[in-house]
């Protein structure tokens, strides 16, 4: 088969499934060496040539291996691998939409993967993108082993952990201000006048969520509040389980008026149970979301993208010098979100 034999048949390009390099020398009629060329930007190449060549490429849909060229010229890989918690989480799309947005300036591309939390899956997960031969990597960690990165490390490959802190192994590091944070959400509910005060969170084994229960058990011993008065429901995965966790709560405490959601995730299913059965019941979220204003809560401005933002720079600042042993933790302060809150039970004006 040659070009000119394809070129009554357009529909032909359907015959070659997995089209390689050889495949576009045969039909455009030249040696391996010289499709390679032309593949590969060569000026060496006649006009004519190259034409026939690239147009053999598009016919039978043939694409360059960037990895296998990246490989013979000793160029470094435009690919930086992510692995984050859950993509369905609105937090960490949107903590990898930031990411992507500062790779995109300095001509990176970004490979999202997610670990569910399952560390032995997000080693897993690193392992592959190693082998694709990424960049670098940015990791929201699940684990408690890391001493594989200290390898690399050691080899001058670059991470950076974003949202939490890796155990047992230094590195750069973005996080935010959970105890400022949960300690500005208590101070919320105390001025609304809320005496009876309730803390839903995550799994503790999560860094975040137990950084953000313990900052509530030491918040409310600064504040005075009496520790009776206070009630810490943890575990809570999913929105559907801090719905019924919610449900229970103010069954057994009917007298609770006040609730801190560590997560969106949380926040919304309290916030919903809430709207439809104790509305006058205050709560505040330590993450944004989208729904917050039409459920009632209060936020902090708790902004994932930018947290991936400035994960991508540490990481883009690491690639200069990857065996630079002062790491950078960088700590994002957060305060009340400014928005103004409808009132609960308002009705839509006509």
């Amino acid at each position: 088969m040659t070009l000119k034999d394809l070129n009554p048949m357009p529909e032909a390009v359907n015959v070659i499934a997995h089209p390689t390099l050889a495949d576009v020398a045969a039909i455009s009629g030249v040696s391996i060496k010289t499709a390679s060329r032309v593949m590969n930007g060569s000026t060496q190449v006649s006009g004519d040539t190259a034409d026939r060549v690239k147009k053999a490429a598009n016919l039978v849909g043939y694409r360059s291996n960037r990895i296998a060229r990246e490989l013979r010229v000793g160029s470094l890989s435009n690919l930086v691998g992510m692995v984050i918690s859950d993509l369905s989480n609105p937090f960490y799309a949107g903590l990898a939409a930031g990411a992507e947005e500062r790779l995109a300036e300095e001509g990176l591309d970004l490979i999202l993967a997610t670990a569910r939390d399952d560390g032995e899956r997000e080693r897993n997960l690193i392992e592959s993108l190693l082998e694709r031969r990424v960049r670098g990597l940015i990791i929201v960690p699940s684990g408690e082993d890391y001493s594989h990165l200290h390898q690399e490390r050691k080899r001058g490959f670059s991470f950076v952990f974003a949202d939490r802190v890796a155990p047992y192994l230094d590195a750069d590091s973005v996080t935010v201000d959970n105890r400022g944070g949960i300690t500005v959400c208590l101070d919320y509910l105390l001025s609304q006048n809320c005496k009876k005060i309730a803390v839903i969170a995550d799994n503790i084994s999560i860094w975040t969520a137990s950084e953000r229960v313990e900052a509530f058990k030491q918040a409310i011993l600064s504040r005075r509040v009496d520790t009776k008065n206070t009630h810490i429901v943890t575990n809570i995965h999913t929105s559907e389980e801090a719905a019924q966790a919610t449900m229970a709560l103010l069954k057994a405490n009917p007298d609770i008026d006040g609730i801190i959601a560590t997560n969106d995730v949380i926040a919304l299913g309290v916030g919903q149970t809430i709207s439809a059965i104790s509305p006058q019941v205050k709560v505040v979220s330590f993450d944004l979301f989208a729904t917050a204003n039409l459920l009632g809560i209060k936020t902090l401005n708790h902004d994932p993208r930018r947290i991936g933002r400035v994960s991508a720079e540490l990481l883009i600042r690491r690639f200069e010098n990857p065996f630079e042993t002062n790491y950078t933790s960088e700590v994002l302060k957060i305060e009340l979100n400014d928005a103004t809150l409808p009132q609960k039970g308002a009705g839509k004006s006509d």
